[in-house]
């Protein structure tokens, strides 16, 4: 599945400015890359958004997300 959310907050772990960069969403790129069921994201911080493509339900996708910093919606 494909799916563009919206990112309401980011807990960047790599940085310490409160405004995100583009080096904090390539980094959350890959780490997603690296997990089970994820196939492809790419994060626009000047949107707002993760564009996704996935193979895991929507409750899973969430706690994945949730567990990484993210929180859309």
């Amino acid at each position: 599945m494909t799916e563009t959310l919206k990112i309401s907050y980011m807990n960047c772990g790599f940085c310490t400015a409160k405004n995100h960069c583009v080096s904090c969403g390539v980094e959350l790129e890959q780490a997603l890359l690296r997990k089970t069921g994820i196939e492809t994201a790419q994060v626009n911080i000047p949107d707002h958004t993760l564009a996704v493509s996935h193979t895991l339900d929507p409750d899973e996708l969430e706690d994945l997300l949730d567990g990484m910093g993210l929180l859309v919606g």
